[in-house]
């Protein structure tokens, strides 16, 4: 066989087994639903944790997207602490950490 003969073998041999994973995995009947309605099931509406910025308890790497300077994100902090660093918390939870809530008024400058 030729290597574009064996690649296209492949890929109908991969086709095929997809195919009868999905087959296996149905319910005997020819329509998919994926609606909680359908199956009677009442889902609860879906409630949002309450989250607050809490700046200058993030540990080196592990701040949460963006600061004063709004040029960097996600993962950035060179440092732990730094004051322009914020991380989610639930709410009602920064000053426990040792954090605040408001941002401080002019950007940390490193002594590096």
């Amino acid at each position: 066989m030729t290597q574009a003969a064996d690649k296209k073998m492949l890929s109908f041999a991969s086709a095929l087994i997809s195919m009868g994973a999905l087959a296996a995995c149905g319910d005997g009947t020819t329509t998919a639903s994926y609606s909680a309605e359908d199956k009677g099931i009442v889902m609860p509406e879906p409630k949002l944790a309450a989250h607050e910025k809490c700046y200058g308890i993030s540990l080196a790497q592990q701040n949460s997207c963006a600061t004063l300077k709004l040029k960097d994100c996600a993962g950035t902090a060179e440092e732990d602490y730094l004051p322009e660093k914020w991380q989610y918390v639930d709410a009602g939870t920064c000053t426990e950490f040792g954090g605040a809530t408001e941002p401080p008024e002019k950007p940390y400058q490193s002594e590096k």
